[in-house]
C-alpha cells in the first residue's frame, strides 16, 4: 500500500465518486485513473485477474477491519521492540564503551593484570628522568618488592629521579622497611596517614591509575593515561600529598599505640568493617557505592554510620571523618589483601 496515498486522512472527492461508479457497475472515466489508484492503494477495490482489469468494489467495513487488525498487530510488535530497546542497549553499551576506552588516545582502560604489568614495565624501562609512585593500601609483600628491585635499580642507575609515597602503616612492615633502606640513598620515600589515590607517573607524560569508572571490573584493572592535562593534574595531586608526608629512610615505627577517647591502648575499638566504612567516608566515596561493595543495603549502611557517630561522639559525617583521621585506629593495617596496580614499589 502506497504510504504517500495512505497518509491522507480521508479519501479525495474523486475517489469517492469513482467508488460509487464501481459499486454500481458503471465505467469509470479515463480522467479518474488517479482516483482508482487511490482506492486500490487503500484496498477498497481490486483489479486484474478474472476481472479483466475491471475494478471491483469491496465492502469498506471488511477492508477497514482487516486493516485495523493488521495495524494493531504491527503496533504491538513495535511496542515490544520499543520496550526491549533499553535492555538491548544496556547489553551492548558496555562492550562499545570498553572498545572506545581501549582505543582512546588520552586514556586506555586495561582489565588484564598481566597486560597492566607488561605496559608498566615497558614505560618504566623507558623512563628518562622521573618516576612518581603513590602506593596506598598498606605495605607490599617481599615477592612484589623483589620484582620491582631490578627494574627500579636500572632506572636509578640511568639517573632517573624516583619518589614513592606509602601509607604510614608501611613503617610497620619489615620487608618494605628493608627495601626502603636499600634504596633510600638513591630515591626518596615518604609516608602519609591521610588517604590518597594510587598512581604511577613516568616523565610526567604517562600515568597509570586505578579504575574508578568501569563497574564490576577485575581487581587489578587500571587506566593508562597520556592526556597531558590529566597527567599534569595527577602530578599536582601527587605533589600536594608529598608536601604533607613525612620523609622515610626505612626506619621501623615504634610499636606503642597512642591513647585517645576511641581506642584502648594496644587494641583498636573499631572493627575491620567499620574501618572500611570510615575509609570510604574519608575518601569521599558515595555511600551507595560502599553499600554495594560490602554487599549490604543502603539502609543497613546508614545504621552502621549512625553507630560510628555515636562511638566517635560526632553529630555529622564530616565530624566523624575528622575524628577518625585523628584516631590511632586510622593506622590499623587491614591490607592483607590489597587491590593495587602491581608496580613500582
Amino acid at each position: 500500500m502506497g504510504d504517500a496515498v495512505c497518509d491522507r486522512p480521508v479519501l479525495s472527492a474523486d475517489a469517492v465518486r469513482a467508488y460509487g461508479l464501481i459499486v454500481q457497475g458503471e465505467p469509470v472515466p479515463a480522467e479518474c485513473a488517479d482516483a482508482v489508484e487511490e482506492l486500490a492503494a487503500w484496498g477498497f477495490i481490486v483489479t486484474g485477474g478474472d476481472h479483466r482489469n475491471r475494478p471491483v468494489a469491496l465492502n469498506p467495513a471488511d477492508v477497514a477491519q482487516r486493516r485495523m487488525d493488521a495495524m494493531l498487530t504491527e503496533a504491538a510488535a513495535r511496542v515490544a521492540q520499543l520496550s526491549a530497546l533499553p535492555k538491548v542497549t544496556e547489553q551492548l553499551a558496555g562492550q562499545y564503551a570498553r572498545a572506545q576506552w581501549t582505543a582512546g588516545a588520552g586514556a586506555q582502560y586495561i582489565d588484564d593484570a598481566v597486560e597492566v604489568n607488561a605496559r608498566l614495565d615497558d614505560v618504566v624501562a623507558g623512563a628518562g628522568w622521573e618516576i612518581l609512585a603513590a602506593q596506598p593500601g598498606g605495605p607490599r609483600d617481599r615477592a612484589q618488592l623483589e620484582r620491582s628491585l631490578a627494574r627500579d635499580t636500572a632506572a636509578l642507575e640511568r639517573g632517573v629521579l624516583k619518589r614513592t609515597l606509602y601509607m604510614v602503616t608501611a613503617r610497620d612492615n619489615a620487608a618494605t622497611a628493608e627495601y626502603v633502606r636499600a634504596m633510600s640513598s638513591r630515591a626518596e620515600y615518604r609516608t602519609l596517614a591521610a588517604p590518597f589515590e594510587r598512581c604511577i607517573v613516568v616523565d610526567r607524560r604517562v600515568a597509570f591509575i586505578s579504575n574508578h569508572l568501569v563497574e564490576g571490573a577485575p581487581e587489578h584493572s587500571a587506566w593508562q593515561v597520556t592526556d597531558r592535562a590529566m597527567v599534569a593534574y595527577i602530578c599536582a595531586e601527587f605533589e600536594g600529598k608529598w608536601r604533607l608526608a613525612d620523609p622515610w629512610h626505612g626506619e621501623m615505627r615504634g610499636r606503642q599505640v597512642e591513647v585517645d577517647t576511641i581506642s584502648a591502648p594496644g587494641a583498636p575499638r573499631t572493627t575491620r568493617r567499620q574501618r572500611e566504612i570510615l575509609r570510604d567516608l574519608a575518601s569521599g566515596k558515595a555511600q551507595q557505592s560502599t553499600a554495594d561493595r560490602l554487599g549490604i543495603s543502603l539502609r543497613t549502611l546508614t545504621g552502621e554510620i549512625a553507630e560510628l557517630k555515636s562511638l566517635f561522639d560526632a553529630v555529622s559525617v564530616p565530624e566523624l571523618t575528622y575524628k577518625w583521621a585523628l584516631s590511632p585506629d586510622r593506622g590499623v593495617d587491614d591490607s592483607a589483601q590489597v587491590s593495587e596496580v602491581q608496580a613500582v614499589a
